[in-house]
């Protein structure tokens, strides 16, 4: 995995479990449940495209079509991923859906923090070595 991608996923993991704590003592702890299950699901959807595309790097395709072609299957294959992850916490372990989307929005919100967060000489100017 590259160091931005582990970067995504340490933000995405450290914005979960602060989240859940805040909704554990905010709501209960079968709602942290739901809202950890939430974000659980975009770190799947987070590590599957680093996967995909470390697997489309490593790959010989040079034609702009087989590219093309590879993101628009990767893309179909995340939101199907992820709309049958949310179905199963919906309706098979009988998660509550608002705390459960709230954790998957929550997650998601790391991909705009993304940007800041692993943009080179972060690590200089967070721990004041600069």
């Amino acid at each position: 995995m590259s160091p931005e991608h582990a970067r995504l996923v340490d933000l995405q993991g450290a914005i979960i479990i602060s989240g859940a704590a805040i909704v554990y003592f905010v709501a209960s702890a079968p709602a942290a449940k739901s809202f950890v299950y939430g974000g659980c699901v975009t770190l799947a959807g987070t590590l599957f495209l680093a996967w995909r595309l470390r697997r489309a790097e490593s790959s010989e395709t040079e034609s702009a079509t087989q590219y093309l072609r590879l993101a628009y299957r990767t893309a179909l294959q995340r939101y199907v991923g992820t709309a049958l992850l949310l179905a199963t916490g919906f309706k098979l372990f009988k998660l509550a859906p608002l705390w459960l989307l709230a954790g998957f929005v929550i997650g998601q919100v790391a991909w705009l923090l993304a940007p800041f967060w692993t943009r080179p000489g972060f690590e200089k100017t967070r721990f004041g070595k600069d």
